[in-house]
């Protein structure tokens, strides 16, 4: 039998900082989904030290709410600061994907 598939947000994990309060959850959540873009977008464009920057902040902002995949594609993304361009668009494809999975996942919260 597979694993379930994990959610694209652990509201377990959330509700750490939330205490359970769902408009304060859904506030955050919907601070993440254009901040997370705005990284995803730098990531697109930049390289190297750029690059490096927007997955390792992008890594912190997808821990802090528990968006996991997202959090494990920004951190092997971090290591791909030097990497060939085909190797930067397939990184920001997964996260780009991931990150649609979480708005996915919030729209169906409210």
């Amino acid at each position: 039998m597979a694993p379930e598939p994990r959610a694209a947000i652990d509201m377990v994990h959330l509700g750490t900082y939330t205490q359970g309060d769902r408009s304060l959850e859904l506030e955050l959540l919907n601070m993440f989904l254009p901040s997370a873009q705005g990284y995803i977008d730098t990531m697109a464009e930049g390289q190297d030290e750029i690059w490096w920057t927007a997955a390792h902040s992008l890594k912190g902002v997808a821990l802090g709410v528990g968006a996991w995949e997202i959090a494990a594609l920004a951190e092997a993304a971090e290591g791909h600061r030097d990497s060939a361009p085909p190797v930067r668009h397939e990184d920001v494809a997964a996260l780009q994907a991931a990150l649609e999975s979480v708005r996915c996942f919030v729209a169906n919260l409210t």
